[in-house]
């Protein structure tokens, strides 16, 4: 009887995919606790409000808990920097952004996080630092990571500006990109929202901030630079219920901006409703249910 022989022959490993986020399912997930707000789930789904384009219309369906909702602070643990990387650059602070994935990377203590590591490339190839893109690419393919998506942008200006996720984000970059905040992130967004008006995460993220920490004298200095502009040619819904408020010490503001007459009842119906003892829950969705309840705090 013959001897069979058998073969072992190579079977080649399916390449890992690069870390991706499902911003639709990250907010049909979410569950509002309510009276135990955990940040950085607050954070992960304003960022996902943001890249889904709902951020100022929707930010107050939520339970907030001031602007720690948007950027949680970094104390060099992994997760709170994983998600100021993705909102820094979710707000087009390109520079930023890759400080903090590179401080996360570090601070990671292992290998590296693949998701810092893509960050990384992105923010190289968006400032046209190729070679450096070119360097993390290597290391991510290196661990079987499929970088095909990102090789073709890598000495291809024209191919960068051209991409809907890499182009408007180098569009956003000002003449002095900062990597510090050292003017605070409101002026380092306003200086997005004038170098690249058409880029609108900035400034609905400025003025979410704004609202969140309540500062109306600052929500009112926005609204008059750049209500009418191609940044903000017309008010999303929680800056149309702040300007309702706005009103009380500017008699028909809310009229200036476009407010729609029906929100302004609504808004009128709810200062009635003030100080009556009946439920204020049918407006717990407004800017105007989340300030009262900060100063009721």
């Amino acid at each position: 009887m013959g001897v069979v022989l058998f073969f072992l022959l190579p079977v080649s490993c399916a390449e890992k995919a690069l870390p991706s986020k499902d911003w639709v399912g990250i907010i049909d997930q979410y569950v509002d606790h309510q009276t135990e707000v955990n940040v950085l789930e607050l954070a992960e789904l304003n960022l996902a409000l943001a890249e889904t384009g709902r951020l100022a219309d929707e930010v107050f369906k939520y339970t907030q808990v001031g602007s720690e909702g948007i950027i949680p602070d970094w104390n060099r643990d992994v997760q709170p920097g994983k998600i100021a990387s993705d909102v820094f650059y979710s707000m087009g602070l390109v520079a930023i952004s890759q400080r903090m994935a590179f401080e996360t990377n570090v601070a990671a203590e292992a290998d590296y996080l693949p998701e810092m590591m893509l960050r990384l490339v992105q923010t190289n190839l968006i400032n046209g630092s190729y070679p450096v893109a070119e360097k993390y690419i290597r290391v991510l393919e290196n661990d079987g990571y499929d970088c095909s998506l990102y090789k073709p942008f890598l000495y291809n200006d024209a191919a960068v500006d051209r991409d809907p996720e890499l182009g408007p984000r180098r569009r956003c970059i000002p003449a002095r990109d900062q990597i510090s905040l050292e003017n605070g992130i409101d002026e380092d967004l306003k200086g997005i929202i004038r170098t690249n008006p058409g880029y609108h995460k900035a400034i609905e993220y400025l003025g979410v901030i704004y609202l969140l920490d309540t500062d109306m004298d600052k929500f009112r200095a926005m609204l008059d630079e750049f209500y009418g502009t191609e940044a903000l040619p017309s008010l999303p819904v929680s800056f149309a219920e702040a300007a309702c408020m706005l009103s009380e010490m500017d008699r028909g503001y809310w009229k200036t901006v476009g407010v729609d007459p029906a929100m302004y009842r609504r808004y009128t119906e709810f200062k009635k409703r003030l100080g009556t003892g009946l439920s204020m829950e049918k407006y717990n969705d407004t800017f105007w249910y989340y300030i009262m309840r900060v100063n009721n705090q």
